[in-house]
């Protein structure tokens, strides 16, 4: 009887001093890549922010099950944190029966940035316009080559979201990541397809190809003059992903409270902002509560899809 109270103690007392030593930033991803630079800037600023060092460790594969399926198992005080987009938990778990993980696993803690996402066409397309686009499409059925990053990928998924927002037919071609997609968009080999900023904006503004629209909810800074698929008339095609940090399951709630104070203070920090934006990103936050439904209610939505359309992952 003793003990438990002692223990209890214990762990606040661990909570109240959190951080007194180095936190591990798992990113299931590659070194080099958006995320790991998202983690980057993160790490760093939340080092500024907490007064202790934040390690970034790159554990890449199985789709993100790898980094994702550690951290599940890591010990719960705060000192083993993931960052993944939005992917990991909204996308992956209805393409795979056996991941070694679940979103209970975890602890939501703050959302940090979101992914926008811009519809381009080759620049030689023959349409100019969102509307030219879709007579073209509803003329030549099928004939429309769209690139996607992967069979599954959330570039093919927001392809598919557009097909059927617009309502005309599609042949998704897919390859193995962004950068060949982007290399056959820019040589004129593939007709059309959905780029996260970071790839579109420079090749957009150096007349590489051309952006018809964005997927996000609102105009995107970088791109002023491309219009939004709700602007047009095609309220249903919106999508992006977003990244955020969780901590594994029962990890002390006042540990979870400073951890989404430190976050929220940094993403409304004018240097984060401008260090996401130079990659394409948009710095954004979120309570654990916010984090929680927004993951749940995409998950719902990517996996209704992903059923109807008996997508497979490759």
């Amino acid at each position: 009887m003793a003990a438990v109270p002692f223990s209890a103690g214990a762990q606040s007392a661990g909570a109240a001093d959190w951080p007194n030593k180095p936190v591990t930033l798992v990113v299931p991803y590659p070194p080099g890549g958006t995320s790991d630079v998202v983690g980057r800037h993160l790490a760093q600023r939340l080092r500024e922010e907490l007064g202790q060092v934040f390690v970034i460790e790159n554990k890449a594969g199985a789709a993100t099950a790898i980094g994702a399926s550690a951290v599940a198992r890591a010990p719960k005080d705060g000192y083993t944190l993931l960052l993944s987009a939005g992917t990991t938990f909204t996308v992956i778990p209805h393409l795979s029966e056996k991941l070694p993980y679940k979103l209970e696993d975890f602890e939501p803690v703050a959302t940090v940035a979101t992914v926008p996402f811009a519809f381009v066409v080759k620049k030689n397309f023959p349409a100019k316009t969102l509307a030219e686009y879709v007579a073209y499409a509803k003329a030549n059925p099928g004939k429309i080559n769209n690139a996607t990053n992967g069979q599954g990928s959330m570039v093919h998924l927001l392809g598919e979201l557009l097909a059927q927002g617009l309502d005309v037919k599609l042949t998704h071609v897919h390859y193995k990541g962004a950068a060949p997609a982007t290399m056959d968009m820019i040589g004129g080999v593939i007709d059309s397809n959905v780029e996260a900023l970071t790839s579109a904006v420079p090749n957009v503004n150096t007349g590489q190809y051309r952006a018809l629209a964005v997927l996000s909810a609102e105009r995107q800074p970088l791109l002023p003059d491309v219009p939004t698929f709700k602007e047009l008339g095609y309220p249903s095609i919106v999508g992006e992903t977003w990244y955020a940090v969780f901590a594994p399951a029962g990890t002390p709630k006042p540990v979870v409270d400073k951890l989404n104070a430190a976050l929220r203070k940094v993403t409304a920090s004018a240097a984060f902002g401008d260090e996401m934006r130079k990659i394409g990103n948009e710095a954004k936050t979120s309570t654990p509560l916010e984090l929680r439904a927004v993951t749940l209610q995409q998950s719902k939505s990517w996996g209704d899809l992903i059923k109807r359309l008996n997508i497979k992952a490759e």
